[in-house]
């Protein structure tokens, strides 16, 4: 049976992982959250994201990522509160130009959001629909010419369908990678 990782070397076969925490700007297409997010006035808010991956060298410059993200957006005053989770499977494909370590990727996402809210005594939770995806990011892998736990500096973008809006969320995160 013919595969295409037959031709590549034993040496770059080897699979890698990364994991990070970042921060950024989520930009909702769904008016109601909006209009919930002001009702809230003179409120706190916390925005963190997490995400994780699993890569396989395709070969010296391009490999196949898969893993998954996750955005918290928190918002509270007194005791009322909007908080809202976007996560998304995530699958794609990573290129280093030859620029050092740089490189940029395109991710295919499937993901939806949850959205945890409780103003003026009323708790509910909303779901949305799963949506169809992307996320594109551009970055710096430290480890990329070497073995061993080494930080990414990553900046990214990832637009998600919601039903009759989309969801744009700008991040910036530091990862920790391993490449074999």
């Amino acid at each position: 049976m013919f595969s295409i990782l037959s031709l590549l070397p034993a040496a770059a076969l080897s699979t890698g992982f990364e994991f990070g925490l970042g921060s950024g700007f989520i930009f909702y297409g769904d008016e109601k959250i909006r209009d919930m997010d002001d009702s809230l006035g003179d409120k706190n808010q916390i925005i963190f994201s997490t995400d994780a991956a699993f890569m396989l060298p395709l070969n010296k410059t391009v490999m196949f990522t898969f893993g998954g993200d996750f955005n918290f957006d928190l918002h509270w005053h007194g005791g009322d509160h909007l908080n809202v989770i976007d996560y998304a499977f995530l699958m794609g494909v990573r290129a280093y130009p030859g620029l050092w370590g740089t490189f940029l990727s395109v991710d295919y996402a499937l993901g939806r959001r949850s959205d945890f809210i409780s103003i003026d005594n009323n708790e509910y939770v909303e779901n949305t629909q799963w949506g169809n995806g992307f996320k594109i990011s551009a970055g710096y892998d430290f480890s990329y010419h070497m073995k061993g736990f080494a930080p990414e500096l990553v900046a990214s973008f990832k637009s998600m369908p919601r039903g009759n809006s989309r969801d744009n969320i700008l991040g910036l995160s530091i990862k920790f990678t391993n490449h074999e």
